[in-house]
């Protein structure tokens, strides 16, 4: 007998180019068997008109912090990942993440986590490990050497690759990405980048990461192209993405279904020019929290916040519908949240990406199949950061996610982030229930993922 049978659900794994009706048999914290035979299990799942997919896997979120003196992981992002389907995400994206990543994976690990996380090593704190905290300035040989050493015990230690915030440190140049990314190369992972501008800058920006692909032969990752070239540039950044995969450069993207993009107000993002860059004023911006929580920014409320609170997040509403339509279309690009929180403020996009992918743009705007979105969202960002995730294959970890397609959709706003979309049934992590009709009964199932 398995320990899970899940009956009569609509099976849809790209991967193994399954779409029917089937029934799943779970044991052991596996997929046991795959059948369109009656199976029995000690705990059955009625799935009749759900839909069963391979767990989503999230590459580019930002996880949570650990609270060294309570031992004890914060789980706002992570309870959202698993209560829109998310069973396995990447942290330590953008340059930043935790200072002792191998500690973090191996608290994971011990403690329990709601989903299964892994994390790149974060280059702003390599950076900060060396005492080098003017973002805008280069450092010298020694100073890279000694970042390449710490990676190398990061890389040794489990993490999936490195992550740059070009955009957010300035001061970095291509000699230092270069070096950092040889380190990489020995260990054949990726090396995801928040590129180092956007809008009118977008094209030499992606141009600067290819380079370092060509030079070094690593696999890289533009991040949250969306929110890098949805102001009219989209077209011309996707074509140079595709003629240079033509050419043998191995670089994916990745994209959030939203039109608006968060940050906090003190980063790089917000230096002199960015009202012109956008081609807006100051009340595209709304704060997520603090005095003015929920308001438009005036030119006195933005400096003032900037000043005096430059970790607060603030949503910037400037990106182009139809130049995020394109990108999320893209059949190079995968789905991914860019989730981030701060005390439980911030971007909607932290708890509705996945069913908000499903909803607009298969069911509304059909400009994706069911098929493809799934494919978007699982085997295909798992085997391009090397995760043994994303299938339902005989063997397989059995990290599932069951949906209602006719009720999935995100709820979460602007104003109220958090919410958890509707339609998401049922979500099991190695093969137990962590969520069941949408409410988390256990979000101590996942574990530490390692290179």
């Amino acid at each position: 007998m398995f320990d899970y049978a899940l009956l009569n659900g609509y099976v849809v794994d790209p991967k193994n180019k399954i779409a029917s009706k089937l029934n799943i048999g779970i044991k052991d914290g596996k997929i046991a068997a795959l059948t369109i035979d009656e199976i029995e299990g000690e705990n059955n799942i009625d799935c009749s008109d759900l839909t069963i997919s391979p767990g989503f896997v999230d590459i580019h979120m930002h996880e949570d912090s650990y609270d060294e003196k309570k031992k004890n992981f914060s789980f706002d992002i992570a309870d959202c990942m698993l209560k829109m389907g998310v069973t396995s995400a990447v942290g330590g994206n953008c340059g930043s993440g935790p200072k002792h990543p191998e500690r973090y994976l191996n608290e994971a690990d011990r403690l329990g986590y709601p989903i299964n996380i892994g994390l790149l090593s974060a280059h702003g704190n390599l950076r900060s490990d060396f005492g080098n905290f003017d973002k805008y300035k280069g450092v010298g040989k020694d100073v890279i050497y000694k970042m390449s050493e710490r990676l190398e015990f990061e890389l040794e230690s489990g993490t999936l690759g490195l992550s740059f915030g070009i955009r957010y440190i300035p001061g970095v140049s291509s000699d230092e990405m270069a070096a950092l990314s040889q380190t990489v190369k020995k260990y054949d992972r990726i090396v995801a980048a928040h590129i180092r501008d956007d809008a009118d800058k977008v094209a030499p920006s992606i141009m600067e990461l290819i380079n370092i692909a060509k030079d070094t032969g690593i696999k890289v990752q533009v991040s949250h192209i969306g929110s890098m070239a949805a102001y009219g540039q989209m077209e011309q950044a996707l074509q140079i993405i595709d003629y240079h995969s033509g050419t043998g450069i191995n670089i994916g993207i990745d994209c959030y279904p939203y039109n608006a993009f968060c940050t906090s107000i003190g980063s790089t993002t917000f230096d002199d020019g960015f009202l012109e860059r956008y081609g807006i004023d100051y009340s595209a911006l709304e704060i997520t929290q603090g005095e003015y929580k929920g308001q438009r920014l005036n030119e006195a409320s933005f400096k003032k916040e900037r000043e005096n609170h430059p970790d607060y997040l603030v949503v910037a509403h400037v990106m182009r519908d139809s130049e995020v339509d394109k990108a999320l279309s893209h059949p190079k690009t995968i789905v991914a949240s860019d989730g981030i929180l701060n005390n439980g403020n911030g971007h909607p996009r932290a708890a509705g990406t996945f069913p908000r992918f499903i909803r607009e743009y298969v069911i509304n705007k059909k400009l994706v199949s069911l098929n493809e979105a799934i494919a978007k969202m699982t085997y295909i960002p798992a085997e391009r950061f090397g995760i043994d995730k994303g299938t339902l294959s005989i063997g397989a970890d059995a990290d599932i996610t069951v949906f209602d397609i006719e009720k999935i959709r995100d709820t979460a706003t602007f104003e109220n982030p958090t919410l958890p979309p509707d339609g998401i049934d049922y979500v099991l992590i190695g093969g137990r229930m962590a969520l069941a009709q949408g409410k988390i009964i256990n979000r101590r199932l996942g574990c530490a993922i390692r290179a």
